[in-house]
């Protein structure tokens, strides 16, 4: 019968393992650690853990204790019918030899020799489905025949360690798919921002071509809207949030960039808007309903000199968990139209069109100048 105060300690070690592979992610720290702790279980102090490659041939000394360098994380051994790990693995239990000098069954590597291996047992490591990843491999420099209590330790070691191993790895992957996404979608952006600049530099060409006020005006309105969607693309890839953008610094820029354009009559900007985030997919409608208000503000609220200061104001704040943002101008105002959804013209019906389209009421004033209200969730709706 195993000694108790043996079994006390092989039990105070399966905890020590189970509380440090809780500490870290990295598989290399968690492997190294589990060899340390299964050599002092044993008291051989050699130990280490073998990974089966992706092609199936062979295995790495992925981690161990005991080992000059050279060994751990650079030999392969070959998975074949002289393998003491390779036997393990397919026969799915421990496998133990007490001395290598006299094993008629396998062959061993020299730097296991050069170590001065002589005893050693290899246990396989299984993951969920039973798939292989390879053997947990315990040396002794002596002769060594394990007790069955030694070997069902360490089959509850590997037991053990398995589930660990297959947390980390998925961990591991998740991050790797994760990075590679980021920088698909990094060079997504760029090549979406690059396409933009250039049809907003197509645009203006066509623009400063046009025989006629009117095709100017139209393609003024079309470079405006393509700017907001750049300006969008812009604070989403500063934010580094690929989901969500600080909303003054783009409104500021958007409405700064537009009315920089009006130097002529350039009316003041005013913005009063609290530090939140807002959803990327309701940027781009936003901006294109504030871009819309101030242009038609530029083209027709100060159009008489009765203004003193021309000026747009934009506030936004969060209460209520809605977002409630107001744009107004103190100019001409408009013709007598009801609060509710305007009927006519085509820049009103677009702003209609865009607030319905995240989730927005859009409500008309015109008293001193035009204002327009609304309040939209702080993500899309679904």
């Amino acid at each position: 019968m195993a000694d108790l105060d043996q079994l006390l300690e092989r039990q105070r070690i399966l905890a020590e393992f189970g509380l440090s592979s809780m500490k870290t992610d990295d598989l290399d720290t968690v492997l190294t650690e589990a060899c340390r702790l299964v050599g002092q279980a044993l008291g051989t102090n050699l130990a280490k853990i073998l990974e089966i490659d992706h092609d199936g041939q062979s295995m790495l000394v992925r981690a161990g204790v005991g080992w000059p360098p050279g060994v751990v994380g650079k030999v392969h051994l070959p998975m074949d019918e002289f393998s003491s790990e390779t036997f393990a693995i397919r026969a799915a239990h421990p496998v133990s030899t007490a001395d290598i000098r006299a094993e008629p069954r396998f062959e061993f590597p020299q730097f296991m020799k050069d170590a001065g291996v002589v005893g050693l047992v290899n246990v396989p490591i299984f993951l969920a489905g039973r798939a292989p990843y390879g053997v947990l491999e315990v040396d002794s420099c002596t002769v060594w025949q394990p007790s069955d209590h030694d070997i069902a330790f360490l089959h509850t070691y590997a037991t053990v360690l398995a589930p660990v191993i297959d947390r980390l790895q998925k961990a591991d992957a998740l991050k790797h798919a994760a990075d590679r996404n980021e920088i698909l979608l990094r060079e997504l952006q760029h090549r979406v921002k690059n396409n933009l600049a250039a049809v907003i530099g197509l645009v203006q060409i066509r623009m400063g071509r046009a025989q006629s006020e009117e095709v100017r005006s139209e393609l003024s309105v079309i470079g405006d809207r393509l700017e907001a969607l750049r300006l969008v693309h812009d604070h989403v890839h500063i934010s580094g949030n690929d989901d969500r953008l600080r909303l003054r610094p783009y409104v500021t820029e958007l409405l700064e960039g537009l009315i920089a354009l009006h130097r002529e009559s350039a009316p003041v900007l005013v913005v009063r808007i609290d530090e939140v985030e807002i959803d990327s997919e309701i940027a781009f409608p936003l901006g294109l309903i504030l871009n819309e208000f101030a242009t038609n503000s530029l083209k027709y609220a100060f159009s008489t000199p009765a203004t003193p200061t021309p000026t747009i104001t934009v506030e936004a704040q969060r209460c209520d968990g809605r977002l409630w943002v107001e744009i107004a101008d103190n100019g001409v105002g408009l013709p007598a139209l009801p609060t509710t959804r305007p009927r006519s013209g085509t820049g009103m019906a677009l702003i209609d069109g865009l607030a319905r389209e995240i989730g927005a009421r859009p409500e008309w004033a015109s008293a001193a100048g035009t204002t327009l209200r609304f309040s939209l969730p702080n993500t899309v709706p679904r």
